[in-house]
């Protein structure tokens, strides 16, 4: 059996991730009346355009329950719209959309974020910056290859 090296970045880098999301859950997204998962939500779908329930879930790791009072919230905030399939009896057929007030929102946000990354950038040299950028991208690109087996391993 290998032994996992106690200097390994996956657990700092976990640590650091929750600390980033309760960072902007106090200072962003919360003073905007929204969590986290509102937020994943709102960027979703800013950023492919309308989804069904179902893509949303399998794109953000969120609960049924979850996502289903994460898109009543948002959508009795008028952020998003629910367009039902012409009988409105099958909720699968269902597509989440922005509204213009979603949309207002998200711009809301990303001027927030704008300006948190302007003052962390002025820490960071150019090369620091590339750096950072470069090992982001490959550990995405090692997460989405390897998701399935992570599954594998933490089945119980």
């Amino acid at each position: 059996m290998k032994i996992v090296d106690p200097s390994s970045p996956v657990e700092p880098i976990i640590c650091l991730a929750h600390r980033l999301e309760s960072i902007a859950n106090k200072y962003i997204f919360q003073p905007m009346g929204l969590s986290s998962t509102s937020m994943k939500i709102l960027k979703l779908l800013k950023n492919r355009g309308p989804l069904t329930a179902s893509k949303l879930i399998e794109i953000t790791g969120a609960t049924k329950s979850n996502l289903s009072q994460r898109l009543n919230f948002l959508e009795k905030e008028n952020h998003i719209l629910r367009t039902y399939a012409s009988d409105k009896k099958d909720k699968r057929k269902v597509l989440i959309e922005l509204t213009l007030t979603g949309k207002k929102m998200m711009l809301g946000i990303e001027k927030r974020l704008q300006k948190a990354q302007i003052s962390f950038e002025k820490k960071f040299s150019e090369k620091e910056i590339a750096q950072h950028k470069a090992f982001i991208k490959k550990l995405n690109s090692i997460l989405d290859s390897e998701e399935s087996e992570l599954e594998k391993i933490f089945k119980f």
